[in-house]
This record gives C-alpha cells, structure tokens and sequence, in this order.
C-alpha cells in the first residue's frame, strides 16, 4: 500500500476553492484485503460499480435529452486525439529527461 497525496477543488458562489486530500493506493486485491479486510473491500467495489453505473447512466440521459456537454466524437477523431496525447505525453517526457528546469523551458519557448 502507497500513500498519496492530491488537491481536488470545488465551486462556491463563483470562486474557486481548492484542498488537499490524501488516499491509500493498493498494490493488488490482496493487499487491499490484508490492510482493509474482506468486508470492507467487497462495500468498497459494490459502492464503485454503483457510483460507475450511475455516471454511466446519467451521461446516457443527459445524451437522449440533449443536454450533455461531452462531445460526441468519431472514431477516427478519437484516434487523432489520442495519437496528439501520445505525441504530447512523448514530448513532455523528453523534457524532463533534458535536465532543464521549468524556467528553463518557459525560456525557450518565449524565445
């Protein structure tokens, strides 16, 4: 088990409100039931794929009623957007192995 660390946010009356938050990440089902027990590992997976079939469910609603806001793309788009987060993902990763620092970059990409 791993311990993270993230930052989530929500909206209040236009403002933007940022927190920390920390969460056990499990290494395989085992380790999750050695650390939490059976039990609460079955309620942890039945909770997910409730709240997974919720959203599921929702985004199909939201779609026959015309009110969802996702974007309805073609495979072949799919497939470009997901080869441009490839490049990206490539590009970004030859950066961090260049040793610059982000000022660095920031400078060079100002010119």
């Amino acid at each position: 088990m791993q311990i993270y660390k993230s930052t989530g946010k929500y909206t209040f009356e236009n403002t933007d409100i940022n927190f920390d938050f920390e969460y056990d990440q499990y290494e395989s089902t085992q380790d999750a039931v050695d650390n939490l027990g059976e039990d609460v590992v079955l309620k942890v997976i039945n909770r997910m794929v409730k709240v997974d079939a919720g959203n599921t469910s929702r985004e199909k609603a939201k779609s026959a009623n015309g009110h969802s806001t996702a974007k309805v793309m073609t495979e072949d788009q799919k497939n470009a957007n997901k080869a441009k987060r490839a490049e990206d993902k490539a590009l970004l990763d030859m950066l961090k192995t260049s040793g610059l620092d982000v000022d660095a970059i920031k400078a060079l990409i100002q010119g």
